[in-house]
């Protein structure tokens, strides 16, 4: 167990990822107001994500 998990998952940035494609699917039904803002939020933790991905990465 010397070794460290040199792969991590980061949930935030899948979730992210997710949500955003999941908002821009939303733009072509008829809750585009949603998928206008949840793909905006989602973009938001998606870039939260990357950087503390970048952050543990140093």
């Amino acid at each position: 167990m010397g070794k460290e998990n040199k792969r991590q998952i980061n949930l935030g940035l899948i979730v992210g990822i997710l949500g955003f494609i999941a908002g821009i699917g939303l733009l072509f039904t008829e809750s585009w107001l949603i998928g206008i803002f949840g793909s905006i939020a989602s973009a938001g933790v998606a870039y939260k994500g990357y950087q503390v991905s970048r952050k543990l990465k140093n």
